[in-house]
């Protein structure tokens, strides 16, 4: 039997895995969220996520170490070329809904190569932080 566990309240991706890490997900009391690993999510939906039972299931607060990115704070990262030149800003993720992969990050005032398909491969990122992500600059795939 299916029962509403709350709202998504954030997505964090791991951009050096290429995929969904951690739903952070609101109770209906507007206090508690709850930070569900991605391997407990079936299905993400564009108005439902399945997620197993999750009652027992909460990781706490985030390690230092860990490279996630909020999905909020991954949208309007500038991205460069690792030859320098400047490639867009992203915009949105696309994510493989079984899976929770990263199928592309999908840019916003693209330039160079990348102006006519608009998007990254994750295979294309070399490295990025809270202020940029630093792509290949090689003819994208």
């Amino acid at each position: 039997m299916a029962r509403q566990a709350g709202v998504v309240s954030d997505v964090l991706v791991d951009l050096e895995a290429g995929r969904v890490a951690v739903l952070n997900v609101q109770h209906a009391d507007g206090w508690l969220v709850q930070r569900i690993p991605a391997e407990y999510v079936y299905r993400l939906g564009p108005h439902t996520v399945l997620v197993a039972d999750t009652v027992a299931v909460d990781m706490g607060p985030p390690m230092a170490d860990q490279r996630w990115f909020p999905l909020s704070q991954l949208v309007g990262l500038e991205v460069m070329s690792d030859g320098g030149d400047r490639v867009g800003q992203i915009v949105d993720a696309e994510l493989d809904d079984h899976s929770l992969s990263v199928l592309a990050y999908l840019l916003t005032d693209a330039s160079g190569i990348w102006r006519k398909r608009g998007r990254i491969h994750p295979d294309e990122v070399l490295s990025f932080s809270n202020e940029m992500m630093i792509v290949r600059a090689s003819q994208p795939k």
